[in-house]
């Protein structure tokens, strides 16, 4: 167990930068709706905010991903555990959630995902993002989605300057 003020309990602390939410300006005649960005600079490394949701079972995850994908919307986020009695639950942020759920997918992101062990629940992490490289002031945050295309399980996407927009609009 480490001191309460070590410097590796950067999740437990909460987000040390301010960061707002904000209407995506349209590219062409697509939106992709809400955004997050901060008005200050964000150092390479940093702490940026956390997942947060409803945790759910897989079953669950699946029912819901299929309303959800009728909707075409998804706040979903899956997550492993370590170990050899590791869980396989799902976040789900539609109904309760914070910032975290207005990260977009970028093809050249700015932010990475990161499970985090806190407080040594090694079964059950948290979802963490920090930033890859230096954010300069307004900048949008963005993360890599990692999706695969899964017929029948993936949204119609389209690129657009580097950032996929969903074809329906954003959140």
């Amino acid at each position: 167990m480490c001191r309460p003020g070590c410097d590796n309990r950067l999740v437990q602390y909460g987000p040390r930068f301010r960061l707002e939410v904000f209407r995506c300006p349209p590219v062409g005649r697509i939106s992709k709706g809400w955004g997050i960005r901060s008005p200050e600079l964000i150092p390479r490394g940093s702490f940026v905010c956390e997942y947060v949701g409803e945790y759910i079972s897989d079953d669950e995850a699946e029912s819901r991903g299929i309303r959800y994908d009728n909707q075409k919307m998804s706040r979903l986020m899956d997550v492993y555990g370590n170990g050899r009695d590791a869980v396989h639950m799902c976040i789900d942020a539609t109904k309760f959630s914070n910032v975290g759920r207005f990260l977009n997918h970028s093809c050249e992101p700015n932010v990475f995902k990161q499970r985090v062990f806190c407080d040594h629940h090694v079964r059950l992490p948290r979802i963490a993002f920090f930033a890859l490289v230096d954010i300069p002031p307004r900048v949008e945050l963005c993360y890599d989605y990692g999706y695969v295309d899964v017929p029948g399980k993936t949204m119609p996407f389209t690129a657009v300057e580097g950032v996929l927009v969903g074809d329906e609009g954003g959140d």
